[in-house]
Parts: structure tokens; C-alpha cells; sequence
């Protein structure tokens, strides 16, 4: 009798330390990283969307796709309608969180936002940061100069130490112009309106101005002091798509389940057409096999 609560200690320490072993694993393995914890989103973003009943968007002011009210600020435009169509399909809210060219990667990367409706162009540099979901729409780029300028015939012309081009920092022409005219005099300016870029060189202060060819067209059309270099003929033809985090996999796939449903229904073309968006596509033929 005298020996059995001496033989029962050790067993009892044994479990003890296990116990406490365990814990400490669980707490240290729980513990979220610092960029975890900074952005909140440790929980899979689409349970958490589901969870908390909001979906927060990130935006670019960006004409036919997403319009900003100057007054009231309310937002309208082809992909905030297809972004809301979404969020009401999950019967959740959606809070939008505006962002620029240069600041939606890091929005995105830092839990800002969710999903990013920035018309972005798919490269392969931003690929690298983030995850795009399937190509919505296909843009290229244009090149606004003063009418009457006779140096510029190619894009080969553009690329001399005498020529000033005006760019939108982070923008996709800001790329193009870093890896192919590296030689031209770059004024890189820190907007998000991407007809700025344009406006330089009505101002006499950039021989050249780029952009996406919707706002190159949609710019000339409005002052005929300047003209279109390649009208109807845009160069750098490259998808745009919408985009996550990167390793998001389960919400990416959601999303690119929505994008698909809105083409193939032929909502998204609805919606475009609404606003007057013209945009280019891969030419699709359906056929019922026998």
C-alpha cells in the first residue's frame, strides 16, 4: 500500500509534460506570421467572405470598366457591375477600396482587398506577385502625338535619347517602355488617370504620350491637335484578367468559375455593352456534337 502513490508520480509528470509539450506546440504552431497576422486573411479568403458577409474589392479608375461619380463617388462601370452580380450571387456585400497602377499588388498582398478588379494586364512580371484569373478581355496599346509630327512612323522611332515619352507609373506602357524603348527620355508620372500620360503632350512637355488604345482613341477623338499613331491597329495586343493572392488557389478558382459563367452566358458582353465598351476577343465558334 505504501508503494503505490510513489509508482503513481511518474506517470502523472509523464502526462503532465506531454500535456504541456502540447500545448506549447499547438500555440507556437497556431501562431499566425507576421504578414498573416498583418492582413488578416490566415482564414481561406472564401470562407471568410462567406463568414463575415463582405467581399472587399480593389479598384483602378479606369473608363468603361470602372467609373467613379465625381460628385457622389458612386461607382458604376462593366466590372463593378459583374463584381456586385457576384457578391449577390454569394449573398454577401461588397466594400470596394480604391487603389492605383502602382499600389493594387501591394493592396492585394497586404489584405486591403480580396480580389482586385483593376483591368490589369496578365505579364508575366505581374504574375510573379499576384495570381490572374482567366483572361476577360483583350487590350492593346496606343501612342498619342501632336498631328502634323512627322518623326514617328514605328515604335522603333520613339526609342532616341531627343524623344520624351510620358507614362502612367505602374501602368502596362511604363513596362513597355522600360523593356523596349530604353533609350527615350521617360517622364513617368504618379497617376491613375491614364489619360495624363496624353495630356503631356498637348502641354509641349513629351513628344510622345502611351496608353491602353481605348484611352489613346478615346483621347484623340476629343483633341484634334494630336492624333492616334496606331488607330485601329494597336500594338502589345496582351489579356486582361482580375486578380488575387498569390497561393489563393481556393478563391481563385471561385472567381474564375464566375468569370467564366459571365462569359459564356453572355452577361459580361451585356454589361459592356451598356457602358459602350468595345474591347477585343478570341473569336469562339460553339457547335452541338452528334
Amino acid at each position: 500500500m505504501l508503494n503505490r502513490p510513489s509508482a503513481r508520480v511518474p506517470g502523472r509528470r509523464l502526462l503532465t509534460m506531454v500535456l504541456s509539450a502540447l500545448l506549447l506546440c499547438t500555440l507556437g504552431c497556431s501562431r499566425p506570421s507576421p504578414q498573416e497576422a498583418l492582413s488578416g486573411y490566415r482564414i481561406p479568403t472564401l470562407r471568410r467572405i462567406q463568414q463575415d458577409g463582405t467581399m472587399r474589392v480593389g479598384y483602378v479608375v479606369y473608363p468603361p470598366t470602372v467609373v467613379k461619380n465625381p460628385n457622389t463617388g458612386e461607382l458604376s462601370g462593366h466590372f463593378v457591375d459583374a463584381a456586385r452580380f457576384i457578391a449577390d450571387v454569394m449573398k454577401v456585400r461588397v466594400q470596394f477600396v480604391e487603389a492605383t497602377w502602382s499600389t493594387f499588388v501591394a493592396g492585394l498582398q497586404s489584405g486591403q482587398f480580396d480580389l482586385s478588379i483593376a483591368a490589369t494586364y496578365r505579364t508575366i512580371p505581374r504574375a510573379t506577385a499576384v495570381a490572374f484569373t482567366t483572361p476577360i478581355i483583350y487590350i492593346g496599346n496606343g501612342a498619342i502625338v501632336r498631328r502634323g509630327d512627322t518623326r514617328f512612323r514605328s515604335l522603333s522611332d520613339f526609342d532616341k535619347p531627343a524623344i520624351t515619352i510620358a507614362v502612367a507609373q505602374g501602368e502596362a506602357s511604363h513596362e513597355y517602355a522600360l523593356q523596349h524603348l530604353p533609350t527615350a527620355h521617360l517622364t513617368v508620372l504618379s497617376t491613375a488617370d491614364l489619360s495624363q500620360p496624353l495630356t503631356e503632350v498637348i502641354a509641349g512637355r513629351a513628344d510622345v504620350g502611351l496608353a491602353d488604345a481605348w484611352t489613346t482613341a478615346q483621347f484623340a477623338a476629343k483633341h484634334p491637335e494630336v492624333v492616334d499613331l496606331f488607330a485601329g491597329q494597336p500594338y502589345d495586343l496582351t489579356p486582361v484578367g482580375w486578380a488575387v493572392r498569390q497561393n489563393d488557389t481556393e478563391f481563385l478558382n471561385f472567381v474564375n468559375t464566375a468569370v467564366d459563367y459571365l462569359i459564356s452566358t453572355g452577361r459580361m458582353r451585356d454589361w459592356e455593352r451598356k457602358y459602350g465598351a468595345h474591347w477585343v476577343y478570341p473569336k469562339v465558334t460553339w457547335e452541338i456534337t452528334q
